[in-house]
């Protein structure tokens, strides 16, 4: 191997790919076998355009960690067994609750099927770890603190959701929900920012469970915004008037359901959507004939 200081410097490359100091004045390669220790890149074309980005998963919230972990092939014995004492040793025993904490977290959100559900496990995991080094997060709470987490995010995002379906997967019930909100909120200084969400959102994932027509959910997203305008939405819930859109607009496009199948299907009593329906009929002046 040849000495650097015979070769100016001005003419010493550096060949990522091989890991080579190469003098290009006479060729001759000065150092071998560099190890580089910078981020790890990966290549990609675009537009004819070569185009890079760090390699590995993003840092994430979801998990303890961040996601900053060594990965291990688990192709041969050794590697196996090595990536089983990484998996063991990644949490100490005091992180054990936020680890199971994150993973409840994480399942309740997979089952919800939500729309950006990335980008909510993540908002998630920071409350989350937030609240696990406030030390609010304990053993008897665990459960309801995941469940006014997720309601908490969701409603950030103005995410419509069912506040029984959360409360099922997490097994807890709305006093204990709305201990922990309150806990949450007074404790951790998390607010929710978000005021009520908008009903045309839930008139959209309202369409999709009656399987109604483009013509009927078109429909009652007109209702929906001639009743915004109007003002007579105020102090109403917008899972009722957005049912009660999509119920009045299936009339009036003579895909007729009855109220108890609306109400069941959609998880709103009979008695709210039988009140919201009455507003949006006597305040917009709209003539039902059956």
């Amino acid at each position: 191997m040849s000495n650097m200081s015979a070769c100016p410097p001005t003419s010493i490359i550096y060949d990522e790919i091989r890991g080579e100091y190469i003098c290009t004045e006479t060729g001759e390669v000065l150092e071998e076998r560099i190890v580089d220790v910078g981020p790890e890149w990966r290549f990609f074309e675009i537009n004819s355009d070569i185009n890079r980005v760090r390699g590995g998963e993003p840092i994430t919230s979801k998990v303890h960690d961040y996601g900053m972990v060594t990965s291990i092939d688990e192709y041969s014995y050794e590697g196996k067994k090595l990536n089983d004492l990484n998996k063991a040793i990644r949490a100490s025993g005091k992180e054990k609750r936020v680890v199971k904490a994150l993973q409840l977290m994480n399942s309740v959100a997979n089952k919800l099927n939500l729309p950006n559900s990335n980008l909510v496990k993540n908002d998630a995991g920071m409350i989350v770890n937030k609240l696990y080094r406030k030390g609010l997060i304990k053993r008897k709470n665990l459960k309801a603190m995941i469940a006014a987490v997720l309601i908490t995010t969701l409603k950030n995002y103005s995410i419509p959701f069912d506040n029984r379906e959360i409360l099922n997967l997490c097994q807890v019930t709305q006093k204990d929900v709305w201990k922990a909100l309150l806990k949450i909120h007074r404790d951790s200084g998390e607010r929710i920012r978000a005021g009520l969400i908008d009903p045309l959102s839930y008139v959209r994932q309202y369409s999709h469970v009656l399987e109604v027509a483009p013509e009927t959910e078109s429909l009652a997203m007109t209702l929906v915004a001639a009743a915004r305008k109007s003002g007579i939405m105020s102090g109403k819930g917008p899972q009722g008037v957005a049912a009660a859109a999509l119920y009045l607009a299936s009339i009036l496009m003579n895909e007729k359901r009855t109220q108890q199948e609306v109400s069941e299907r959609l998880n709103v009593t009979e008695v709210t959507l039988r009140n919201r329906y009455r507003d949006l009929v006597n305040e917009l002046n709209i003539v039902v004939e059956f």
